[in-house]
Formats: C-alpha cells, structure tokens, sequence
C-alpha cells in the first residue's frame, strides 16, 4: 500500500524532467538556428577562408614583450599596456580581416591611435600551426607598426 502512494511523486518528478529536457532542447535548438545564421550570413568571409575564426570570435590574447603587455581580441580591438596596467593603454587598432599572405592566415587591425610625426597605429597577427592557440612574440618592425606571431590549430590545413 505504501507503494501506491509513492508513484504520484516519482510521476510528479518524471514529468517535471521531462518538462525540463524539453525547455533545454527547444532552447538548443534555438541557439543552433542562430548561429547557423551567423555562419550564413551575407558576409560570411568575416570568419576567414574555412570559417576558421568562428570558434575564435571575440576572444582575446595576451602576451607581455619588454616592459608592455599586448592584447588582440578577434573582431575587436588590439592594446598596448604598461605591465600591471588594467585597463585603458594605447589603441593599435580595430579589427579589420583576415587574409592569406605568404601562406601564412594573417590577422589585422588598424586605425589605431595617431603616432607622434608618424602614421595611425596598426597590429598584425601571423597564425603558424600550433596546437594551442596562443602569440609567441611580439615586435614593431617599423615605427607604430605592430606583428605579433601566433600559434594555433586554424593555420594547420595548410602545411
């Protein structure tokens, strides 16, 4: 008898699971529709050759070169930071594409802020195959001109 009594509430909670996984698979599936659409969107060269950038989009990388610490964030901006600075430094520039140069993905921002007697600040990433993604070196080859190297699995497809 005791039994009886016991099925509504283990019924109750049944249903109330079920209700649930219904919830997570309709928002799910709204979740894939949408980036489905992302993906196909009109601009869809945004994501670079393979829409190798997807997975990358705005995500952000950092590493500390001299007494500067840099970040490039995909589809965002590119900074210039004092070591220990928080926030604000100096604006390298926007993000702007994405493009194949010398068999190498390479990755640009521009439209930084104005040098000194100079032209507007600009940042490029050089992507070699890597396991992990993540930027090896920094350097200003020219005045207010920025190149960073990166490794990464998106530049694996063309060795």
């Amino acid at each position: 008898a005791m039994d009886l009594l016991r099925m509504p509430a283990d019924l109750t909670n049944a249903k109330k699971t079920a209700e649930d996984i219904d919830t997570k698979l309709v928002s799910t599936r709204q979740e894939l529709t949408k980036l489905k659409k992302e993906l196909d969107s009109s601009d869809s060269s945004k994501y670079g050759v393979d829409g190798e950038l997807f997975m990358m989009r705005d995500k952000c990388h950092k590493i500390e070169s001299g007494k500067y610490e840099y970040e490039v964030c995909i589809f965002g901006k590119a900074t210039q930071r004092d070591i220990g600075q928080k926030g604000g430094g100096t604006h390298l520039g926007s993000w702007d594409s994405v493009l194949m140069e010398n068999g190498h993905r390479t990755l640009k921002w521009d439209k930084g802020t104005k040098c000194w007697n100079g032209p507007a600040r600009s940042a490029e990433v050089i992507v070699t195959c890597g396991r992990a993604t993540k930027i090896l070196s920094a350097d200003e080859p020219e005045t207010c001109r920025y190149v960073f190297t990166m490794e990464s699995p998106i530049a694996c497809d063309e060795q």
